[in-house]
Order: structure tokens, then C-alpha cells, then sequence
């Protein structure tokens, strides 16, 4: 049965390679298909999370009164399906800092916790730490409160192994040095600047006087800044505003990842390869919303589709899909009116994306792929020498009639020769839009003069499949 597409195209965020017949196909480089993995999350010299109090997320997101807060997601990737774990506030902080609430259910002090932790993890692994605390009395105080500091939401101070005087430390001492910051940091505002007991302008002044220099310089330091709220306003939703700004991350990207603290943590284990702590293991790494898994290596080959670079439809002439055909556009979103999921979404970055029929179309099965593959070629890309690796955004999304015939595929096309090096097939059970990363070792092709196909194709029985690439770069180093 195929499903309608209503006002939104069904969107399948997979990545699809040209298949050329007169090309023999390889083994992808030492990879096999690639999927979503740690190696899908940049490692930053310096992370500052900042975390707020008490606000969901309709309270932030587009107020006036947190003019700063929404122009960091202008500057950077806002998660609009951002979430606290639970209620209070205390057994959030401990979540983010430990994979799980460790039994607490309150905000009483004290704390004495004998889990794994992410600072000691930091430590541990070579890296460094530090919680900052604005107004706490010295280094090292672990007193539950002192004027407006409150030790519940310093989670660092309920673990004796990063509560002492090196890691528990007062605002005060935030380096103006920037590249003297431990690799995590965590930037804690007192009761009235985290907006707890003031109100939501005053907060976010706060932020912007005492980070926005931070966040600029992140940019250009291979470095990143997290701003985020521990719970909303004790609605059962719980949705929290989230907003990452720095170097290789996405600028004015909406993500509809679903994340919540565990995400982050989860996040920030899979940048300095640390082991999982709690319930981190049961989450995804964030990989949306970065321009580049490479760190501060050098970008060979960028291209976010806002203006045409030279990439062809059929250019070996052997496509045979009679519609939703690729083009670089501007996609429309859509929805299927069967499962009410979004399936086509707005472009990761910017406006406009390699897409399956860009026009929602307003008829059953309109513009999605049909009768077999639709592909795009770029244009000739020269390598150099040493470790290249390819980093793209997709989505494939697919109704629930689909299945592995439905297929994104990604190749490297040298000479002779065509190599998959990603693979995204259909499911028979519905599968929502969304924005993901792929990652490839091309370090294989160095020195080579090659070009990337994309192809999406909907084979055997008709069913509803589409698919989006964005933000294609390759890096080297």
C-alpha cells in the first residue's frame, strides 16, 4: 500500500551510491558499510558546558527575553527534542555527570557517591577537569550552600575523587586564556543567574557576558560550547532547551534528534573514547550536528549545496527511476498521513540539500522514488596524500511497506572501479525523518582523482522511500 505525502515529503535520510553496471564493484576500504559510531563525534581540545535552571523549553526557545540563548542557535545546532531525566533538579546534574541518578530522588545535601563519574573518567584517561561554581567560597568546598551557591547542583562535589580543591573550583577562577581550560569543563551560574530564583533575562545576560568570548573563540579553537537546562518547569514532558556552538558544528541546524542527558554523556565519552558509564550505554552519540568528524584537520572538499558546484543526475545515463528523481533543491517538509511521522525534512544546513524530489507533493506516493534508481555524481575531487576521511549528512525515511530493495548507497567512483562506502537500507517498520551522520576512511583513495556518487532507489514492490544528503566534506589528518 503506499502512503500519502502529505504537505511534507516522507524523507529517507540514506545515502545512496551511483551503481554504474559497466563498474565492477569492490569492498568498501577495511569498512564494509558505514553506520552512525563514536567515530561520527569530533574531538574538541576544550568543552564548557553551561547549564541553567527550571525553564522548558517554549519558555526559551524564540523568547525575547532570551535573545542570547536563541541567537547561539542562530550561531550553532539547537535540539528542538532536547529532555531532563527526571525531577528535581539534583538527580538531573548527577545523571549528566554519572549515567544515572544513583538513587537520588531529591534535592537534600549532601551527596557522598562512590560511582564512576565523567570527571574521574577525564582524569583517568589523561584528559583534565573542572566544575566552576560561581559563588562558591573556595576551591574544594564541599558545604551544601553558601550564599547563592548551592552544592545540589555541583555533582562534582558528591564524588570525593573530583570533589577536592584541583576540580571543585569558583567561577571567579575561569581562565581569560582560553586554551588554558581543562579538555571538560562545566560552568555553573549561582540560584539567581541560572534563572532558578530570577527571572530568564537575567540569565541569559549572565551568559552572554560571561561565555559569549568563549563561544567566538571556540569557533576558530577547535572547541565547543553546550548550553543546556537541567529540567523544565516540572511539566511531565520535561523538554529542556540545548544548544551547541564551536568549531565544526552545524550553523542555524535544527536537530529533531531526541537527546537527554544521557545523549551528552554519552556524547562527550565517544569524543576521548572513554568506556560508558550507566545509561549512557543504552544512548546514541549526537552526530548530527557537526560540519566535520575531523577535528582541526584540514578540509579537502566542502559542499553544502547552497549554490551549484557541478554535481550531475544520471551521469553515466543508466538511471532508471521514473520518479522522485535527484536533484539539489530546496526540500519541502512532508509527513505521511498513515503514521503522522515527519519524513522530509528542511536541509540539515541551510537551504538547500541533494533530495529525492524536492516538492511535497500532494497526492498518494507523489514525488518519492519509483520504477528504480535516481543517482548524482560530483564533480572530480583531487586527493592528497594521508588519512581522508569522508564525512556526510543524511536522511532516509520510508513508509512500512518498504524493505531492503529500498536502498541509499554511497560510492567512490576511481577509474575503473566503483567502492560502496555507505549503505542505508529500508525497513518494513516506519521509519521517521531525521538528520544523521555517516563517516568513511577514504585514506585509501589518496593521491587519487576520484568522484562521490549518490544514489537512492526504490526496487521490487513500489513503496514509499525518499532520501536527503547534506553537508558532504572530506578532511584530511
Amino acid at each position: 500500500m503506499r502512503l500519502t505525502r502529505v504537505a511534507a515529503l516522507l524523507c529517507v535520510p540514506a545515502l545512496a551510491v551511483f551503481a554504474v553496471s559497466a563498474l565492477p564493484d569492490q569492498p568498501a576500504p577495511a569498512l564494509g558499510a558505514v553506520r552512525t559510531a563514536a567515530v561520527s563525534v569530533p574531538q574538541f581540545d576544550h568543552v564548557v558546558i553551561a547549564m541553567f535552571e527550571n525553564k522548558n523549553y517554549t519558555s526559551i526557545n524564540g523568547s525575547s527575553s532570551a535573545s542570547y540563548l536563541n541567537s547561539l542557535a542562530a550561531q550553532g545546532t539547537l535540539f528542538t527534542n532536547s529532555f531532563g531525566v527526571t525531577h528535581p533538579s539534583q538527580p538531573n546534574y548527577v545523571s549528566l555527570f554519572s549515567g544515572g541518578q544513583q538513587g537520588i530522588t531529591d534535592d537534600s545535601c549532601p551527596k557522598n557517591l562512590s560511582a564512576g563519574n565523567l570527571g574521574q573518567q577525564l582524569l583517568t584517561a589523561g584528559k583534565t577537569f573542572k566544575g566552576y561554581s560561581e559563588g562558591l567560597p573556595s576551591a574544594g568546598y564541599t558545604g551544601c550552600s553558601s550564599g547563592r551557591y548551592v552544592r545540589k547542583h555541583a555533582p562534582w562535589a558528591d564524588f570525593p575523587t573530583v570533589s577536592g580543591s584541583a576540580y571543585n573550583v569558583p567561577y571567579s577562577t575561569f581562565p581569560t586564556d582560553f586554551t588554558k581550560l581543562p579538555t571538560v569543563s562545566f560552568v555553573i551560574p549561582d540560584m539567581c543567574d541560572d534563572m532558578h530564583d530570577c527571572s530568564i533575562s537575567t540569565g541569559d545576560n549572565w551568559l552572554r557576558n560571561h561565555l559569549d568570548t568563549y563561544a567566538q573563540w571556540a569557533k576558530t579553537h577547535n572547541s565547543l560550547l553546550i548550553a543546556t537546562f537541567d529540567e523544565d518547569n516540572f511539566t511531565s514532558v520535561n523538554q529542556i532547551f540545548t544548544v551547541f556552538v564551536g568549531a565544526n558544528v552545524k550553523t542555524g541546524y535544527r536537530s529533531s534528534t531526541q537527546i537527554n542527558h544521557y545523549s551528552v554523556l554519552r556524547t562527550l565519552e565517544d569524543m576521548y573514547g572513554l568506556p560508558y558509564l550507566g545509561n549512557a550505554a543504552n544512548k546514541q552519540p549526537i552526530t548530527d550536528a557537526w560540519t566535520t568528524t575531523g577535528g582541526a584537520g584540514t578540509t579537502v572538499y566542502s559542499d553544502g549545496f547552497e549554490t551549484d558546484t557541478g554535481w550531475t543526475r544520471n551521469a553515466s545515463g543508466q538511471d532508471t527511476a521514473t520518479a522522485g528523481l535527484f536533484e539539489r533543491g530546496t526540500p519541502q517538509a512532508t509527513n505521511s498521513s498513515y503514521s503522522g511521522q515527519d519524513k522530509q525534512l528542511a536541509a540539515a544546513s541551510g537551504t538547500h540539500a541533494l533530495v529525492t524530489g524536492a516538492s511535497a507533493g500532494s497526492s498518494v506516493g507523489a514525488d518519492d522514488v519509483d520504477g528504480g534508481s535516481t543517482s548524482m555524481t560530483s564533480p572530480s575531487i583531487t586527493l592528497p596524500a594521508g588519512t581522508l576521511t569522508l564525512s556526510l549528512s543524511y536522511n532516509a525515511a520510508n513508509g512500512d511497506n518498504s524493505g531492503t530493495d529500498d536502498l541509499l548507497s554511497v560510492r567512490v567512483l576511481d577509474g575503473g572501479q566503483a567502492t560502496t562506502v555507505f549503505t542505508q537500507t529500508g525497513s518494513a517498520a516506519e521509519v521517521p525523518g531525521q538528520w544523521r551522520t555517516a563517516t568513511a576512511d577514504l585514506s585509501s583513495f589518496a593521491g587519487h582523482t576520484v568522484r562521490l556518487s549518490v544514489e537512492a532507489t526504490d526496487a521490487g514492490t513500489a513503496s514509499l522511500f525518499e532520501a536527503e544528503v547534506d553537508d558532504v566534506v572530506i578532511t584530511q589528518g
